[in-house]
């Protein structure tokens, strides 16, 4: 493979027009979608809807006004909540805002891929991105994949870029992630995540530590004063210190006790009557219990939990059913996540193929401890521990799409070439015939 197909530089685009044809599309299938879909919140759609009406009529964060709760991080909700204090409580104004974060991921995604893999898988990543089945399907769905998705890569964006001072990226980095951790507090580990990939992938790691530390110590400082009011009110209403949210030890629960398939279960009768934040204690000190007492049985489980991940994707369909029951009819269903599934097979094969593509010309180990390929590392070993969905590998879509882009571009690439060399073939055949 030649060095060109992965060129790298932060010059300026020398195909922006296609990158802007790409946003054209994507904003064009998503309003498309949108028109022939009705947005039906059901199931965390529903929960977000009500958080966020009961924040902007009773400045509350719960299912009930007298009840407030910290099970569920807040920043989702703070997002619609916004758009409904704006513009009322349709939501034309939350597909519009779905758009705008799918535009701003395609271009942080295409950004970080440009600077790593170069151009032409940029370019991939950002069609690919454009055009995902599942993403086009959350246009019409309140969740929370796309903003931390979105975020998060933006951050990754920032923090890696070439320019700028440490203090300036790593403010930039801590205001995005801080966001990003009240989305999903998964975000929390991510300065570290990005700090030591840049740190293990340099070519003088010793140079970069001090850097490295500098930008992850002003991205905390950033994200605690970000989320400090958050975690204020959660004292106020339990009185003792929850971060973020409480659900951390009953999803480790949902992941790791008996009958436990690995995605979600209902919480025992005789224990949801207890407050969310002692729920999380009682329930995370019985999976702890649970996973100590064979932890053989622990690690199968993680694996079962890695095909829940990344062996299916229908969650579009799911919590769209009802809009396209409605619009197409019930048997439509099964046929649309049929679609997604057989979609998410392709691209995500493309994406190990990718993986394959790079690790060739850079080495496994730089590839495994790339800041791209370990935050999809962490984002699957937390899942491999606690509960596991298809949705949550949605959270690193810019990642996958990535990986897609560099596939796409080396069989491209290869194509080309084939189809140069065949030409010449031919020519010179043609030429020894008239001869």
């Amino acid at each position: 493979m030649q060095d060109a197909l992965f060129s790298r530089g932060e010059e300026r685009w020398s195909d922006a027009r296609r990158l802007m044809w790409i946003i054209v599309m994507a904003v064009s299938l998503r309003l498309v979608w949108a028109l022939l879909i009705p947005v039906i919140p059901l199931s965390d759609s529903a929960g977000y809807d009500i958080f966020a009406r009961n924040l902007v009529e009773h400045a509350v964060f719960g299912w009930t006004p007298e009840h407030p709760f910290a099970f569920w991080p807040p920043g989702t909700s703070f997002v619609y909540a916004a758009m409904y204090w704006m513009f009322g409580y349709g939501y034309a104004s939350l597909v519009v805002v779905h758009i705008m974060i799918s535009v701003a991921l395609i271009l942080t995604s295409a950004r970080v891929a440009r600077r790593f893999y170069g151009e032409s898988a940029a370019l991939w990543c950002a069609g690919l991105l454009a055009a995902w089945p599942t993403l086009i399907m959350f246009t019409t769905i309140l969740a929370s994949e796309l903003l931390f998705a979105t975020l998060t890569v933006a951050a990754l964006d920032v923090w890696t870029m070439p320019r700028g001072s440490v203090w300036r990226r790593g403010a930039w980095a801590g205001l995005l992630l801080g966001m990003a951790a009240l989305v999903r507090p998964q975000a929390l580990m991510l300065p570290g995540v990005y700090a030591m990939a840049m740190v293990l992938t340099s070519s003088v790691p010793r140079r970069h530590l001090g850097h490295q530390l500098r930008t992850a110590l002003m991205a905390g400082v950033v994200m605690a004063v970000v989320i400090a009011p958050w975690t204020w009110r959660n004292y106020q209403l339990y009185g003792e210190l929850v971060l973020i949210s409480t659900n951390g030890g009953i999803t480790l629960w949902m992941g790791n006790t008996p009958g436990t398939g690995g995605s979600h279960m209902n919480v025992p009768p005789s224990i949801a009557e207890l407050p969310d934040n002692v729920q999380a204690r009682v329930l995370g000190a019985m999976a702890r219990e649970y996973i100590l007492a064979d932890p053989v049985a622990f690690v199968v489980r993680a694996f079962r939990k890695l095909f829940l991940l990344y062996g299916n994707e229908s969650i579009g369909v799911g919590w769209n059913a009802e809009g396209i029951a409605q619009r197409f009819g019930e048997s439509s269903v099964l046929w649309f996540k049929r679609f997604t599934q057989v979609t998410w097979a392709a691209l995500f094969l493309m994406s190990l193929y990718g993986v394959w593509v790079i690790s060739r010309r850079e080495g496994w180990v730089r590839v495994v401890f790339s800041p791209v390929m370990l935050t999809v590392v962490a984002y699957t070993v937390i899942h491999a521990v606690v509960v596991s969905q298809d949705r949550y590998h949605l959270n690193f879509a810019g990642q996958i799409a990535m990986f897609f882009g560099i596939g796409m571009a080396h069989l491209t690439h290869q194509w080309r070439n084939s189809s140069r060399l065949a030409r010449a073939v031919h020519e010179s055949g043609r030429v020894l015939r008239s001869h």
